[in-house]
């Protein structure tokens, strides 16, 4: 079907350039020209009428700029002196941080595509599944060290913190779906969406200390009368959403450059660790545990470069 439809352009081609070189040229040139213009003009447009081939196996590499978004929220873990009440005289220490760090990321993508019509042309739906993995290394991180004066009847007490967080977003894969329009035979211009797998890694660790409050601005174990402790690590593989758009384009017969925008969302969740405390006589209420909410997300940019698995227009192998 694709080898008449090409022969038909081919054909209608050089009837056009025929007619038009026969209407303007001198009575004494048409045969002449009659032989030329067919045969200049139908191999060009077969060649790139072949070449424009929108459906079959895919396969390449992308790379770009990707900006990552890791939101650590830690409400605040904490240890109370005895005859102190929470929430009234002793309180927690927020300690949280986000950012946008922006860090290059690159990886492989295979795919296949349908066209749905008789050959490539403007307007032309192309339909496809596509699987990618990308390396990235977007780390953010917070070191946060405080003192607070704790009043309690006819004396007080100093409470040291120290809290220490990191979030990493190592690599990400994505199985999405694609689904565009031919806006000339050999652009396309679509939408993809679909679910997005996420690498991600996380720290935390923090250290409360009490002492009395003539221990000046520092605490350290000989003056301490309560500490609450802890250190963790985690990694995980989140699983996510992904949209975006772009724009691919063939630049050789069998090759094809494109450009893509694309969210990831890896949404909201809590990590819930122990606090271990030490309170020999100098503690009425450490916070018992730490509960961490986190939230990754990221944009990505990239260019890519692909070829045709189907044998450059052939029927895939």
């Amino acid at each position: 079907m694709n080898r008449a439809f090409i022969s038909c352009v081919c054909l209608l081609s050089a009837l056009m350039v025929f007619e038009s070189a026969k209407a303007d040229e001198p009575p004494v040139k048409p045969k002449r020209e009659r032989a030329a213009a067919p045969a200049r003009v139908a191999p060009q447009r077969t060649a790139t009428s072949q070449s424009s081939n929108w459906s079959g196996g895919q396969m390449g590499g992308s790379n770009g700029a990707s900006s990552v978004n890791n939101n650590f929220v830690e409400p605040g873990a904490y240890v109370c002196p005895s005859g102190s009440s929470f929430g009234s005289n002793c309180f927690e220490t927020p300690f949280h941080f986000s950012g946008h760090k922006t860090v290059y990321t690159i990886g492989p993508f295979i795919g296949y595509r349908w066209m749905i019509g008789k050959g490539p042309y403007p307007g032309a739906t192309v339909f496809g599944i596509e699987g990618d993995w990308s390396f990235k290394n977007a780390e953010t991180s917070l070191n946060q060290s405080s003192s607070t004066l704790i009043a309690l009847t006819g004396s007080s007490v100093l409470r040291t913190d120290q809290f220490s967080g990191s979030v990493k977003q190592k690599s990400d894969s994505s199985i999405r779906a694609r689904l565009g329009i031919l806006v000339t035979p050999w652009s396309l211009l679509y939408v993809t969406g679909g679910v997005a797998f996420g690498e991600i890694s996380g720290s935390f660790a923090y250290a409360g200390s009490l002492c009395p409050s003539s221990s000046s601005s520092s605490c350290t174990s000989s003056s301490s009368i309560g500490t609450a402790t802890t250190a963790v690590n985690w990694s995980d593989t989140r699983l996510g959403s992904t949209v975006g758009a772009g724009w691919e384009t063939e630049i050789a017969p069998g090759w094809k450059a494109r450009a893509e925008y694309r969210y990831t969302d890896f949404g909201t969740y809590t990590k819930t660790f122990a606090l271990n405390t030490s309170c020999s006589g100098g503690c009425s209420s450490p916070s018992g545990s730490v509960s961490i909410d986190l939230k990754e997300s990221f944009h990505t940019f990239r260019v890519g470069l692909a070829f045709d698995l189907s044998g450059f227009g052939k029927a895939p192998y």
